[in-house]
């Protein structure tokens, strides 16, 4: 059932005029404003600030699809997952931006690429820079992430804990990204990061150089306290390294025509891992292993 859900929310995500989203829920960011405005709340310690905006949400949420599958079958149920997850998945809709960005780069227009890159390719915490040698690389690092986090992040917990799990993922990333919040606000998600960053990076070695990949992935395996980041980052770019030698990202003013080439074998690498988890969705929904 969860493959089925997933693949209709794939199917339905790249064809229907779905609006472009940011990366910040309006909703979300009402209800934590709403909380940020009384003064008792402030005073309240880290960990309750979290349960109150983060897991109390999540429960209500969860309850009531619990009794909402008891009702037509599940059928209702079922829908409205399926609604959730497109509108989760939908802040991922950076693709027609991107293709605009490519563009750019094509014609030799460094200024344009910068400010479509600021614009709509970057996230609110990461700083774009001016310098041309430098905005492929963030552009790469800021995207590499963001499809992570609201991508296969949302699919990963949606897969282990259903609607509960997709929930507490969603509501944690808003959390740690809104700028109301306390410094280390994003502790929580660093650790509902941990693991679906280091299997997304043995992914990453399996559509790409496997054999590169695998030594870079061992080394941050263990590494608790490194950002998820800056492992998809490093795994990313020795999975695509070529002739064993270390990837290295070509500078748009210099060349670009490789930079541009090497932005496409990038986002490819996103499509050969989504299909490599597709596939193991697939198997394992027809083992039994996921209903």
């Amino acid at each position: 059932m969860k493959f089925l859900i997933v693949f209709v929310v794939l199917f339905l995500q790249n064809n229907l005029p779905l609006p472009q989203r940011s990366t910040k829920s309006r909703s979300f960011a009402a209800w934590l404003n709403f909380w940020l405005k009384r003064k008792f709340f402030n005073r309240l310690p880290r960990h309750i600030k979290y349960i109150w905006t983060v897991i109390i949400p999540t429960v209500i949420g969860s309850v009531g699809f619990y009794f909402l599958e008891q009702v037509s079958w599940g059928l209702w149920a079922a829908l409205l997952e399926v609604a959730l997850l497109l509108y989760i998945l939908s802040h991922i809709s950076f693709e027609r931006h991107f293709q605009a960005y490519v563009k750019d780069l094509e014609h030799g227009d460094t200024q344009a690429a910068y400010r479509c890159a600021e614009k709509y390719l970057a996230v609110p915490e990461v700083e774009i820079a001016d310098d041309a040698s430098t905005l492929n690389i963030q552009v790469i690092k800021v995207l590499l992430h963001r499809w992570f986090e609201y991508f296969f992040l949302m699919v990963f917990w949606y897969m282990v804990a259903d609607v509960p799990g997709v929930l507490l993922a969603w509501f944690s990333v808003q959390y740690a990204r809104a700028s109301e919040c306390d410094a280390k606000a994003w502790r929580y998600l660093h650790w509902l990061e941990w693991a679906p960053a280091r299997l997304l990076g043995l992914t990453f070695g399996l559509a790409g150089n496997f054999m590169r990949a695998l030594p870079v992935w061992q080394k941050f395996l263990w590494q608790s306290q490194t950002s998820s980041a800056e492992v998809l980052y490093e795994v990313a770019c020795s999975s695509l390294a070529h002739n064993g030698e270390q990837k290295e990202w070509h500078r748009a003013d210099e060349d670009a025509e490789l930079a541009v080439k090497e932005l496409k074998e990038w986002h490819f690498l996103h499509f050969r891992s989504m299909s490599i988890w597709m596939v193991i969705i697939a198997f394992a929904t027809i083992g039994g292993w996921l209903l």
